[in-house]
C-alpha cells in the first residue's frame, strides 16, 4: 500500500485542495517534499504537522495523530497518550497563563476558595 492511500493522504488532499490559492509561496505546503507526500509516496515529518495544521487551517492534534499512524501502530500511538497525559486545549493554557501571569512567583496548590471562585468563573462563562 502507498503512504497516500491511508487517512493522512485523503486528510491533506482535501485540506489542500480547500487552501491552496491562499497558501503563500514560501510555504512548505509549495515545496516538493510536500507534493511527494500528497502523491503518497512519502510521510510527513512530525515535525512539520504543526506548521501543516496551521497552514491548512486544520486541527493541528488531529493531524498529529494520523501523522503517527504513518510510523506507529495503534496501540503504540495509545501507549504515547497514555504516558504523555491528557492534552491541553488552547483554552485551558490560555487560563494557565492568566494563572502564572497573576502569581508573584511558584503558583501554590489551590485553597478550598481558590477552587471555588475557579468553578463559579468557568461555570458563568459556559
Amino acid at each position: 500500500m502507498r503512504i497516500g492511500e491511508n487517512e493522512i493522504g485523503v486528510f491533506l488532499a482535501e485540506r489542500f485542495s480547500e487552501t491552496a490559492n491562499v497558501v503563500g509561496e514560501g510555504s512548505f505546503l509549495n515545496s516538493k517534499i510536500f507534493e511527494v507526500i500528497l502523491q503518497g509516496d512519502a510521510r510527513l515529518p512530525l515535525d512539520r504537522v504543526e506548521e501543516v495544521a496551521l497552514a491548512l487551517g486544520c486541527d493541528a492534534r488531529q493531524l498529529f495523530r494520523l501523522a503517527m499512524r504513518q510510523f506507529y501502530d495503534e496501540e503504540s500511538i495509545c501507549l504515547f497518550e497514555r504516558m504523555l497525559g491528557k492534552p491541553i486545549t488552547n483554552e485551558e493554557r490560555m487560563w494557565l497563563n492568566v494563572i502564572r501571569s497573576a502569581a508573584d512567583g511558584p503558583v501554590a496548590e489551590p485553597s478550598a476558595m481558590a477552587r471555588r471562585l475557579v468553578r463559579a468563573l468557568v461555570n458563568a462563562s459556559a
